[in-house]
């Protein structure tokens, strides 16, 4: 079974250049390193798409009809609260470049993904159609895409991992295993840097992983999150205001 655990959240490793980018799409993205940004939160806001503008979504390697609806109807999930539109298409012409059939599910966060060579991908659906987590785990990309970071990696979270469990645990498993410094990145590591913006940590979130008992310390788990919270749709009205 395809799990939202196996999501791998990507970040271009240049930092200047990922600024840039961002930038020159949203002016606006300046503003991350404002003294008096507001904290809103768990985001990398100076990855945020110029508000207002379509993006065009692009399928480049051939899912059939109903495939290709299942991930539209699940990305859609976030338009009520966005003043985005989406434009979804078959080839490689596109801002946002899915492919379906690696066995790996991952987004380039926000504007991160306009630094992507133009014939690769920049978000990875290997969620088959039939999983019972195929919606949470598109709507939880695209909330990446759009530029959320993990809620798991909240710098209020406090979350008591039990750290060798859990690097034994990622390390060992069939689908997707991840070194010790991965484990690292896409679960402990906070995201408390300037250009993070957050408001108050939401164990509802559709961005934040199930964590089970067993790999915390004490008694602390979190299931697994099938829908936008209230508060992930608070966070979009606010990034992406409809005038």
């Amino acid at each position: 079974m395809n799990r939202i655990e196996n999501c791998s959240l990507i970040q271009w490793p240049d930092d200047q250049q990922s600024y840039d980018a961002a930038v020159n799409e949203n002016p606006a993205n300046a503003n991350a390193s404002s003294s008096t940004r507001r904290k809103r939160s768990l985001i990398n806001y100076s990855k945020l798409w110029a508000n207002g503008r379509t993006l065009k979504i692009a399928f480049i390697d051939g899912p059939d009809d109903v495939h290709k609806q299942k991930i539209i109807d699940a990305a859609s999930q976030w338009l009520p609260y966005i003043n985005l539109s989406f434009d979804f298409v078959d080839g490689l012409e596109g801002d946002i470049r899915i492919a379906t059939k690696n066995n790996a599910n991952s987004s380039m966060l926000g504007t991160d993904a306009l630094l992507i060579h133009p014939d690769w991908q920049t978000m990875d659906l290997g969620v088959k159609p039939e999983d019972a987590d195929f919606d949470v785990i598109v709507t939880h990309e695209f909330g990446h895409a759009l530029g959320a970071m993990h809620e798991h990696q909240h710098p209020e979270a406090n979350i008591p991992w039990d750290k060798p469990k859990v690097y034994a645990f990622y390390q060992n498993r069939e689908m997707n295993p991840l070194t010790k410094e991965q484990v690292d990145k896409n679960l402990f590591q906070p995201f408390d840097t300037i250009e993070a913006i957050y408001t108050p940590y939401d164990r509802k979130s559709i961005m934040h992983h199930p964590v089970a008992n067993t790999l915390t310390l004490g008694d602390w788990e979190n299931p697994i999150n099938r829908k936008i919270s209230k508060k992930d749709k608070r966070l979009m009205k606010l990034l992406y205001p409809k005038r």
